[in-house]
């Protein structure tokens, strides 16, 4: 089975692609600005704003493979400041990368591909976690949960959202301990969904038969994982 990772070039996107490979899946995966090298698993370089460089991917990956069976959406970025500084210019960049990039590639993929899997990732930002200070990050979540009901209406493909809170990532390890305790304890997240867990419910939703357009929450409660589908 093949499975195209867009934007897999953090840690989060590293280790799902070596989990699945180690499960013997094909696994390609995209990066924009970090290049990355994984042994046995194929990089290609995409600006997911670039309609022609999402074509030529796609076109380039199915021609060399034959067939994407799954399509991972990963692309995201953030910028976190407050609601009075934000600029119009960071809020449509956040959009057309988590959301635009996130709808372009599913409409893509389902130009090629009609009995496939789509995998997208929101978050529980676009639930009811979302904070002042990521109000174009929530939106483009929401908007992706959005797109994952609405695209299931349109194309014979399966098409899932996972929603994770917090992950054990580089880049939540990376941010300041107090603010990041302080989240924690306002959504009332006892500790972080680890990468296993969450390449776990990856694979979980693969092969799982739900009805396409399930919407999942990936969450703690106690100090066990919780998963809520919607």
């Amino acid at each position: 089975m093949n499975v195209l990772i867009i934007g897999g070039s953090s840690d989060i996107g590293i280790s799902l692609a070596k989990y699945l490979k180690e499960l013997s899946y094909n696994v390609i995966l995209t990066y924009n600005h970090n290049e990355v090298n994984v042994p046995n698993i194929e990089a290609i370089k995409l600006d997911i704003k670039n309609e022609n460089e999402i074509s030529s991917v796609f076109k380039n990956v199915i021609y060399k493979y034959k067939k994407i069976d799954c399509l991972i959406n990963m692309a995201a970025i953030s910028k976190d400041n407050n609601f009075l500084d934000k600029t119009k210019k960071e809020f449509m960049e956040v959009l057309e990368v988590n959301l635009v990039g996130n709808f372009l590639t599913c409409q893509t993929y389902s130009k090629y591909i009609s009995d496939g899997v789509i995998i997208n990732i929101g978050s529980t930002d676009g639930i009811d976690t979302y904070s002042p200070y990521s109000i174009d990050y929530s939106a483009s979540k929401a908007g992706i949960i959005n797109v994952t009901k609405s695209i299931a209406m349109c194309t014979d493909n399966k098409v899932y959202c996972l929603c994770p809170n917090w992950i054990d990532s580089d880049s939540t390890k990376s941010m300041n301990y107090e603010y990041l305790a302080s989240e924690l304890k306002r959504i009332n997240q006892s500790r972080l969904i680890t990468l296993k867990e969450f390449n776990e419910s990856i694979y979980n939703i693969l092969k799982s038969n739900d009805k396409s357009g399930t919407i999942y929450r990936l969450d703690i409660k106690g100090d066990n994982l919780w998963i809520e589908k919607i």
